[in-house]
């Protein structure tokens, strides 16, 4: 399995949120502080996605499943189709179909761009990678591929982030801007831009 990520396409992430950031960390395992989540959110401004639990939606300001699947809708004028038949029974979708509806929605909005999809889980969904433009991290392998500098954006400065379990709303001082809806509203616009304007 390789973890490169191609530095020439557009990458989007997608954080697992249990066993995976520092709000919950992997009894075994370093976690993935909700810092860098927060940094290429709102300091890098790329799209980043909760895609586990939806708690880190509100705890890093970042559009989830919910979201997704909205943008989905106003694409495409219904709703997506899972291919989880269990859905229904579920508050949320099984996390291999939420990865795959951020796909497609980005796929659809961005015909002519690529994008890479980077997913950081404590489970293994490394399977996607078969599929498509999808590369897999555990949450200990990304913190280490970061630091070393292998993977494809910079590494936080250790003073953007707070790694002690620490829901960033709860700081007295923060440093980034909240605006969950910026992504959104950018594939938004892409969505009302009629095709072959500007050409």
């Amino acid at each position: 399995m390789s973890n490169a990520v191609d530095t020439t396409t557009r990458v989007v992430l997608c954080f697992d949120r249990d066993d995976t950031l520092s709000v919950n960390p992997h009894p075994e395992h370093r976690a993935v502080p909700i810092g860098y989540v927060q940094w290429y959110a709102h300091e890098l401004e790329i799209p980043v996605f909760a895609t586990g639990n939806q708690h880190l939606r509100t705890e890093a300001k970042i559009p989830g499943i919910r979201e997704a699947e909205r943008l989905w809708e106003e694409l495409e004028g219904d709703e997506y189709e899972y291919e989880n038949s269990e859905f229904e029974n579920h508050i949320k979708p099984r996390r291999r179909d939420g990865l795959r509806l951020i796909q497609d929605v980005y796929q659809e909005a961005f015909p002519d761009e690529d994008f890479r999809f980077v997913v950081v889980d404590d489970a293994d969904v490394s399977d996607l990678e078969e599929e498509g433009p999808w590369t897999y991290y555990a949450p200990w392998e990304f913190v280490a591929a970061v630091e070393s500098g292998d993977f494809a954006l910079e590494e936080p400065p250790s003073d953007a982030y707070r790694n002690d379990g620490v829901p960033f709303n709860s700081t007295d001082q923060p440093d980034f801007e909240y605006d969950q809806k910026r992504e959104l509203r950018q594939i938004q616009k892409r969505l009302r831009t009629p095709v072959g304007s500007g050409q």
